[in-house]
């Protein structure tokens, strides 16, 4: 049964694909002055077990396959530090609580979460995955600001948010603004010590 939900889940994103933004976009630069969000969640019991971390293992080597990246990962770095920070709403009339059910976990099912930064020869490629839609909203590369472009996004009730998204030019500390849904917070992400 597992089989046949992963061949539906892949032959959903295959049906998805049109999500995909082949020009890249210059990203807004990260604003320093944004405050950071007071967490209500105790992350403290949260340990991942060794079955999470192969399926969120699996399901990251499945959708860079999906986005086309068949090439040779030359480093994969995780952030060294991840906070929430308030962010201004794009529209008003449109509150949160009005995709509140988007997202909401089905009880017995685990969905993969992870992000990381993926670096290659020619350039670095950011990969998250959580229960919401994803959507980078800021970036700096260096505290410069920097372009990209989607290579994959996709979202489903079962298999829960993906996002590939490739960054153009190199440094060495790369600043993500991650949007999880219709939430009035970003997650922040903070790769340090890019090579």
């Amino acid at each position: 049964m597992e089989v046949f939900q992963k061949a539906k889940l892949l032959l959903e994103s295959l049906e998805t694909k049109s999500s995909m933004i082949m020009s890249y976009e210059k990203l807004p630069l990260i604003d320093l002055t944004a405050p950071r969000a007071i967490s209500q969640r105790n992350r403290n019991d949260e340990v991942a077990s060794k079955e999470s971390i192969a399926q969120d293992a699996e399901d990251a080597e499945s959708i860079l396959k999906l986005a086309g990246l068949n090439k040779q990962v030359k480093n994969i770095i995780d952030a060294r530090e991840k906070y929430m920070v308030e962010i201004q709403p794009v529209n008003k009339e449109t509150s949160s609580s009005s995709n509140k059910n988007v997202g909401m976990r089905q009880k017995g099912v685990r969905r993969p979460h992870y992000t990381c930064l993926l670096v290659f020869d020619n350039g670095l490629v950011f990969q998250a995955a959580c229960c919401l839609p994803l959507k980078i909203i800021a970036a700096s590369l260096d505290g410069a600001p920097v372009s990209g472009r989607i290579l994959y996004a996709y979202y489903s009730e079962e298999g829960g948010g993906k996002l590939v998204y490739e960054f153009l030019g190199k440094g060495t500390e790369m600043v993500i603004d991650l949007k999880r849904g219709e939430s009035a917070k970003a997650q922040r992400l903070i790769f340090k010590g890019i090579e």
